[in-house]
């Protein structure tokens, strides 16, 4: 008996020991950018996000609903069959995936809050998500969005090709019209909206690649030549009605061009008959 309960002792401090080396270590509630390798990756399915895979979104501090979470992940990954164009002449791929027609992926990193001794907490939620980015090795053609609920601080990050695609026009334009969502701590509405703005972005951006490179003409291009046709029509009637108006004006002076004419002659011989002597 002696003997069962120093093996029992024994494990039970063996797995006190094994729990304060970290291996069961507790996800944290409140983050820097110290801790980014901390927070679990939603590439490598990790149970700790709180998603079925694949996995576009990590919430290891419940931040949202189950049900609003599942809801957002399958937002993010619809996303995806949107391609980013490149030169089809330049063989050096835009990312390490996919090739040649690389498509976008777009990740969502839910923490609570930021720690308290953090300074500036806007630039820490910048420097976070670009923490992520590089630990978690995505590409050029990702965008990536860190979220701080409590502290209503987010920052996106779109990849190199996204930005060179869209132009840093739109992603800024993007930028600005989700601002006012997630500031309001509306984490759903906002990954709808910023998922929606890129989807439409994208598609546009596709559509006038496609008719630069010999393709479907967008709709913008098929209704601007609709206008120039009518336009063109329009004028050709114009044309029309104008020759018709001077003709008409040309054929009235010459019919009293003609009778002038026809006036003068027979006053002429009036007065011919008039001068006549009589026989």
């Amino acid at each position: 008996m002696g003997a069962a309960h120093l093996l029992c002792f024994c494990t039970h401090l063996f797995l006190i020991v094994q729990q304060s080396s970290g291996q069961t270590q507790k996800t944290p509630a409140e983050w820097d950018s110290r801790q980014a390798d901390q927070f679990p990756n939603p590439l490598l399915n990790n149970t700790k996000c709180q998603v079925s895979s694949p996995m576009r979104i990590c919430d290891p501090n419940s931040v949202l609903p189950s049900q609003t979470r599942e809801a957002s992940n399958n937002l993010l990954k619809s996303i995806e069959g949107l391609v980013i164009l490149g030169d089809p002449s330049d063989k050096k791929c835009l990312c390490s995936r996919d090739c040649p027609q690389p498509t976008i992926i777009m990740i969502v990193a839910l923490m609570k809050c930021l720690n308290k001794d953090v300074h500036d907490q806007w630039v820490e939620t910048k420097e976070i998500a670009e923490k992520f980015r590089e630990l978690w090795k995505l590409d050029d053609c990702s965008v990536i969005l860190a979220s701080a609920n409590d502290n209503n601080k987010y920052y996106l990050n779109p990849g190199k090709a996204v930005v060179g695609f869209l132009t840093s026009n739109v992603t800024d334009a993007i930028n600005n019209q989700v601002n006012k969502t997630f500031m309001d701590g509306k984490l759903a509405s906002g990954i709808e909206l910023t998922v929606g703005y890129y989807s439409q972005a994208l598609n546009d951006t596709v559509m006038v690649e496609t008719t630069s490179q010999g393709g479907d003409p967008s709709p913008a291009t098929g209704a601007f030549s609709a206008i120039v046709i009518i336009l063109v029509v329009v004028l050709g009637i114009l044309i029309v009605a104008i020759l018709i108006f001077i003709y008409r004006k040309h054929r009235q002076a010459q019919v009293q061009k003609d009778l002038k004419k026809k006036e003068s002659s027979a006053n002429k011989e009036t007065e011919l008959q008039v001068l006549k002597p009589e026989a």
